[in-house]
This record gives C-alpha cells, structure tokens and sequence, in this order.
C-alpha cells in the first residue's frame, strides 16, 4: 500500500479497510484507490469525505452483497464516500463523465492492486460539454437557494460553501486541459484558474472560503452569494467564447 498522507488513525483504517475487502471479494477485487480531497492533501479530520475508488471485475447485486458489510462500517466510522466501478465502466466514464476520470486519473494514491485509471483514455469534446454543464449547474442551483426561505443568509451561505469543492474541481480540470499548472491547494487551483481566463478580481473573494469557518454578517454574506452568483455566469461565458479548452487538441493532460 502506497503512502498515504493523512492523520494516523485515518491510515489505519484504510489499511484494514483494504484487507477486509480484499476478504470479502476474493479475485473480484482488481483495485483499491484514493482520490478526491485526500490525495490531494486537502483533507479537514471530521468535515472531508474519504474518496474510495473500488475497481471489481463484476459489480452485480451478489458482488455488492459481499463488500457491503466492510464499507457500511467504514462510512459510519470514516466517512469513507466508496465509488465501485469495472473497468469497463471506467472506459465509458471517460466519454460519459470525463470531468471526473481526470480528476481521479491526476490525482490517486492505489492502495492496492491496479485501479486501471492510468489507461483511461478522456474525450476532449464531452470534456468541454461537462465542464460548462457542472458550472452552469451550479449557477442554476444558487439561483435556487436565493429564492428559498426568503433568501437567508444561513441558507444562503450555505449554498456558496457546498459549491466552491465542486467548483473547485471543475476549474482544476480547465487549467489541465489548458496546459497550466495545477497548485495542491484548493485557493491556489481558484486564483490560478482566475488568472488563466482573467477574473482574477472575480475569483478573489472566494478563494479562502470554506464551510468549516463561521459565517460573516448578513450584508457580507448576502453580497458574497450576489458576486458568486455572478462569477459563475462570467465562468460560463468566458469557457464558452474560449470554444476550446486547450490548444494541444489531444485527450491527455
């Protein structure tokens, strides 16, 4: 198992998380993988999911029957977020949901066995389309949020904290696809991406927030949620005129 930063117990519970699945499973476990905020050094103990990615030759009822036991624990125990795929299902995701192919693809630790992402080919033309479909989405979602319940601000902010992760994602996947540098944290990817397509003034405000700090006052918050709601109309717009999100042509980073 390949070194995972991450707090002790954390460490720990992966490793005989590991070898309760591979218990269970037997020779249908073809992989085990970290991804998401974990393997990318952002991880906050108690608040952070634990992205699992668990590859198996066969995913029918009888095979999930089997793990089920392992990760029900984990999950009330660890927040482990467990996400099972074949390896052929992995290959359609890169054409179905290439946003997240290459986000797990750029940024994994395999605990075991071979998660067969490396090989994962990504569709640049269905990257495009995902990209702009997560941040219209998000848009749309606020939009939501800013008519429920009169528009308070706990529901407000909210709605702007449980966005930025997913937007977060979203503009790391831009910057690869562009050719940029991607930074290990969560405000640098922000900033970055603010450069490359030039809101740096836009994306500013955003970049520190995260759903763990307590809220600012009302009026703060209300104009947050008002600019945020705007920066992602300026992100759909710009990524839209752009036409392309790179220059290689290629469907590798």
């Amino acid at each position: 198992m390949d070194a995972v930063l991450a707090p002790p117990d954390v460490n720990q519970m992966l490793q005989q998380l590991v070898a309760d699945l591979r218990s269970a499973a037997g020779s249908n476990l073809v992989g085990v993988a970290l991804y998401g905020g974990l393997a990318k050094g952002r991880y906050t103990e108690g608040i952070s999911d634990v992205n699992l990615l668990i590859v198996v030759h066969d995913a029918g009822f009888a095979a999930l029957q089997a793990l089920a036991p392992a990760l029900t624990a984990a999950r009330r125990g660890s927040r482990i977020a467990p996400f099972i795929a074949t390896p052929g299902d992995l290959r359609a995701m890169g054409r179905l949901f290439p946003a997240k192919v290459l986000d797990m693809r750029a940024a994994h630790r395999t605990l075991w066995g071979d998660p067969s992402l490396d090989g994962v080919e990504v569709d640049r033309g269905a990257m495009r389309i995902r990209v702009l479909q997560e941040i219209k989405n998000a848009e749309l979602r606020l939009r939501q949020r800013a008519v429920e319940r009169a528009a308070e601000p706990d529901v407000l902010w909210g709605g702007l904290v449980r966005s930025l992760p997913k937007l977060a994602v979203t503009l790391e996947v831009v910057l690869r696809l562009r050719g940029e540098t991607v930074p290990p944290d969560r405000p640098g990817v922000i900033r970055a991406a603010g450069r490359a397509l030039g809101l740096t003034d836009a994306v500013a405000p955003f970049a520190e927030l995260h759903r763990h700090q307590r809220r600012p006052g009302d009026q703060q918050t209300v104009a947050l949620f008002r600019d945020y709601l705007a920066l992602l109309k300026q992100l759909g717009d710009e990524l839209t005129l752009l036409g392309t999100l790179g220059n290689d042509g290629g469907t590798r980073p």
